[in-house]
């Protein structure tokens, strides 16, 4: 049973959603504009069966780019899955199928809205068994489907049982070349129509060219045979396959098959989604995790993959579109060639509608990364997309789930303070922030004061002070890097093994205000992000928190300078009796309100300093 905190896990994002009972068995599948609160709206307004909710143990999905895209994988997928519930969750709304009537004499196509019952839909060997195909979103599509196939391959449209067919003369439609006309014997027999209509089948499986061929030699006889009327439908039929070919191009309809890989690095994860391509359209989608040293390179996680799982796959496509190449692919090629004994490619797109199903992948491949992130580390709420962005584009060994923000604020060198921010998950946690007065670096001099910063908080290992960051931001330049990661290192030298290990693995960058570039330690070359980067976004975030909360102590300490002044000039109130007394009533204006008989009972003040403390604070 999937529970309210499960459902938070997923993505605010169109796509597709599979529920699965505890063997893995798809129950229902769902297309969602927002898969997250499609899920919600399911499981707490009871839109499918309530035995539904008690057989579902997992729930998979494939975001998609827009709902178009969501309903179109959701038909493909209950067209192989056949799931269940589906049928009882579409409000009795049946989506229009192509049925060829292969087990009838003369066979034809046409529509319908009926769904096939068991055992129909598949093929058997003889090829009698009618074939559906589809469904289709919407009966408009299915029609124009149907009235260009009629043109291409001129199977009868009548309505009359095969055995009635038995004419002295064919009807209009064969002399508009759009039938065969298997009701006149002597025009097309029983076994040439059969041929037709097996083409139809194998063309709407995706097997184009060999129909287109097939047609060819058709054509080529009976213009031999001097049947220059059938050869004239043969020739329409070539023309209006080349026709129809072109346009399903671009709708990516092709005769072959096809794997889009793309892998996601997500801290100590590794994914790899593979979208099966089949016959023009997205059949699934599956991921899988593979353990790898944090250098290793993406190309060799690729090989890695590709060896691995195709070696017992129980299929091995035509083409593997990768985001990036694997090593040897060329050797890669012939290996999988030599599995399959067909020509086996390996590509990377670089534009084109193939270049967007990399994207797509892409974007699987990190939501389910980041899933298994979040199980591997404890992490409770869905990882927020600044972090996934951040954390993968400059390829961190751990997703920065908290960032502390540092940075020194001062005026001409009186007061310098520093502030620590912490942000969790994308959002400001102001329960950890903390201040810093600069001790022993030289007022003004910010790199001194930058590491002493820091070396002040990792020295602070304690629980109440919070946890260890995933990354530390630094608000400057390369030399405030290099000073706080110097700092951080002798530090790690101080503290026990398994904590020095930590720390010279911390992750830390410096954010630069005029060009936002994003220095790494031991990068000579900053980073730079387009400027509506989420992940860059979010590091402007933390540095501009910072640096209000830095200035706003700062203006507080200065603030209170100014009026503890008056206080110092006293004479014989010097900085120790001054902080006594402030320790012991809180404020100037709580000293105003007191007796000069009780602040005298602090250490050190006499009666007479006690009058002329209260006489200053009660004229401020």
């Amino acid at each position: 049973m999937i529970s309210t905190e499960d459902l938070s896990r997923f993505p605010a994002e169109p796509g597709v959603y599979l529920m699965k009972d505890s063997e893995g068995e798809i129950l229902y599948i769902g297309k969602a504009i927002n898969i997250q609160n499609r899920l919600r709206s399911h499981f707490s307004s009871g839109h499918a069966p309530s035995k539904l909710y008690r057989l579902v143990d997992d729930i998979d999905y494939v975001v998609t780019k827009n709902e178009i895209e969501a309903l179109l994988l959701e038909i493909s997928l209950i067209k192989e899955k056949r799931p269940k519930y589906n049928a009882r969750l579409k409000d009795d709304k049946r989506y229009p199928y192509l049925k060829l009537t292969l087990d009838e004499r003369f066979p034809r196509l046409h529509l319908t809205r009926t769904l096939p019952k068991k055992g129909e839909g598949h093929k058997s060997r003889a090829g009698h068994k009618a074939r559906y195909f589809g469904p289709f979103p919407q009966v408009r599509e299915a029609r124009q489907v149907t009235e260009t196939l009629q043109e291409i391959f001129p199977l009868r449209s009548c309505r009359i049982p095969s055995e009635e067919l038995a004419l002295d003369r064919p009807c209009l439609e064969f002399e508009m070349h759009r039938c065969l006309a298997p009701c006149v014997e002597n025009i097309c027999g029983a076994e040439e129509y059969r041929a037709v209509a097996l083409q139809v089948n194998r063309f709407l499986e995706g097997d184009h060219k060999a129909v287109a061929r097939e047609m060819e030699d058709r054509m080529n006889r009976a213009a031999e045979d001097l049947s220059y009327e059938k050869a004239a439908i043969y020739r329409d039929g070539l023309k209006a396959l080349e026709t129809f070919s072109q346009r399903q191009s671009v709708s990516m309809i092709e005769e072959d098959s096809e794997d889009i890989l793309a892998c996601a690095r997500l801290g100590d994860v590794n994914c790899v989604v593979a979208l099966r391509r089949r016959g023009g359209s997205i059949r699934g989608s599956e991921h899988y995790f593979l353990e790898a040293e944090p250098d290793t390179e993406t190309s060799e996680l690729f090989s890695a993959f590709i060896e691995q799982h195709y070696e017992a796959a129980p299929e091995v496509p035509r083409r593997l579109l990768c985001s990036a190449l694997p090593s040897l692919p060329e050797a890669l090629e012939a290996w999988l060639t030599s599995l399959i004994g067909k020509r086996v490619e390996i590509r990377k797109p670089h534009r084109g509608p193939r270049l967007r199903l990399i994207a797509l992948a892409e974007r699987n491949a990190e939501f389910h990364a980041a899933e298994q992130y979040r199980k591997r580390h404890g992490a409770k709420r869905r990882i927020h997309e600044s972090v996934l962005r951040l954390g993968a584009d400059l390829a961190l060994p751990r997703m920065p789930i908290r960032i502390e923000g540092f940075d020194i604020s001062h005026h001409r060198g009186e007061e310098p303070v520093a502030s620590m921010v912490v942000f969790e998950n994308g959002a400001a946690k102001k329960s950890d922030y903390r201040k810093f007065k600069i001790k022993t670096a030289a007022g003004g001099d910010d790199f001194r004061s930058m590491a002493e910063v820091i070396g002040r908080r990792f020295l602070h290992n304690e629980p109440e002070f919070g946890v260890l960051p995933d990354l530390v931001l630094i608000d400057g330049g390369p030399l405030q890097l290099e000073f706080a990661r110097k700092a951080l290192l002798e530090v790690a030298e101080r503290m026990e093994e398994a904590m020095r290990a930590r720390l010279h693995e911390q992750p830390m960058v410096s954010l630069a205000k005029r060009e936002e570039e994003v220095f790494l330690p031991d990068h000579a070359a900053p980073v730079r992000f387009d400027l509506h980067h989420v992940g860059l976004k979010l590091l402007q975030q933390v540095r501009d928190e910072a640096h209000r909360f830095a200035i706003g102590f700062h203006r507080k300490r200065k603030g209170g300078l100014r009026q503890t002044s008056s206080l110092a000039s006293i004479p014989g109130i010097g900085p120790a009796r001054l902080e006594k007394v402030l320790i012991r009533f809180g404020s100037m204006e709580q000293l105003a309100r007191t007796d000069p008989a009780e602040v005298a009972t602090v250490p050190g003040i006499t009666l007479e300093m006690a009058r002329e403390i209260v006489r200053v604070c009660g004229g401020l």
